[in-house]
């Protein structure tokens, strides 16, 4: 693990020696590994980091954070969530002197493969590079294998954090800033699954599809589900219950965005867990997702794409799920800096937990 550890303490979390570091945990055993919160602890000792752990209770809906959190945010210059709570207030603005991360890796596998060793500072160069090749006005098509066709054109500033920017760190970093789909008009494919988006967690969280549902939809609204009448039911009334326990807006989808990190893998099927796997394996290029049920970043269902193709002003940046950007001159230059980044790229790991690589 040790090499995932030090890029998660060092390249993201930017933690120097002497620094004190509170990881944040949870009870539940069925989402994050319950040994790797102390593994990580003891790697960090051993840079001479001050480090302890903070065992926080889930909770479905945190629009305010426990006080076993809120009471430590001042206590360290680092708080590291391998708890599920981080990912819920991660578009929230924290008090407290801390830096705070996200980890999006559940257990030491993940830490043993590249997912977690890849470079983080590329990622953000990289993300920062994707992030100025959608928005700005770019006009955008999103298509996929199920039948996606989509268009719409990307805001001018992605700087604005209205525009759905999260306000704490992402361990490691899979995804771009979400573009707003507001003026995003076509048909999306609905088909596999709805799943949560990790706002709050509310049984059931998920609805299973047969066959392929496709929403119409007009300038980032769903006005009408097409498919089996079985299958559509079953979309409405999981969008009806939802909105309807929130008291928020049903048929919006707010933003979406794809997968950047060409070494994000799933070990088990999605199938089994989807809450875990939706929380985890979402920073693969062969996934886009859209944030919808609620006018607000993350919403409260996931729609999921796979496999899609995104054209920014006719040009294809992903086809089929490869990620075609990361082989402009470009990104081929910004890898230059990080010895073996490249190879990662042109090896991704397309097994995410769809049980089909």
């Amino acid at each position: 693990m040790r090499a995932g550890v030090e890029n998660l303490l060092f390249n993201c979390m930017e933690a120097k020696q002497g620094d004190s570091i509170i990881i944040i945990a949870e009870p539940d055993e069925d989402y994050f590994s319950p040994s790797l919160a102390n593994n990580i602890a003891t790697l960090a000792c051993s840079y001479s980091l001050n480090t302890r752990i903070v065992i926080s209770r889930f909770i479905e809906d945190a629009t305010v954070l426990p006080k076993e959190i809120s009471s430590v945010l001042d206590d360290a210059d680092h708080i590291l969530f391998l708890a599920r709570i981080g990912d819920q207030v991660r578009f929230t603005e924290l008090s407290g002197r801390s830096t705070k991360t996200m980890c999006y890796a559940q257990d030491e596998q993940s830490f043993m493969t590249p997912f977690c060793s890849a470079d983080y500072r590329f990622f953000v160069a990289f993300k920062n590079m994707v992030n100025a090749s959608l928005w700005n006005e770019k006009k955008i098509t999103i298509s996929c294998p199920a039948g996606t066709h989509l268009e719409g054109v990307a805001p001018r500033n992605s700087g604005d954090k209205e525009n759905g920017e999260v306000t704490i760190k992402r361990f490691p970093l899979n995804v771009f800033q979400p573009i707003p789909t507001a003026t995003f008009s076509g048909t999306l494919a609905i088909s596999k699954w709805l799943c949560p988006t990790g706002s709050r967690f509310y049984k059931p969280d998920h609805v299973l599809i047969n066959s392929v549902v496709h929403a119409q939809v007009d300038n980032g609204r769903i006005i009408d589900l097409d498919g089996n009448d079985s299958e559509v039911k079953k979309v409405r009334d999981h969008y009806n219950t939802v909105s309807e326990r929130y008291s928020i807006d049903r048929d919006i989808i707010h933003s979406w965005h794809a997968g950047i990190h060409p070494q994000n893998g799933y070990s088990g099927l999605a199938i089994d867990n989807l809450a875990r796997w939706s929380g985890s394996g979402f920073g693969n290029p062969r996934y886009l997702h859209f944030h919808s049920c609620g006018n607000y970043a993350p919403g409260e269902i996931c729609i999921s794409v796979f496999d899609p193709t995104i054209s920014v002003d006719n040009i294809d940046l992903w086809r089929s799920g490869e990620l075609l950007i990361a082989r402009t001159p470009a990104a081929l230059e910004l890898m230059t800096d990080y010895p073996g980044m490249q190879q990662l790229f042109n090896q991704p790991n397309r097994d995410f937990g769809l049980g089909d690589c």
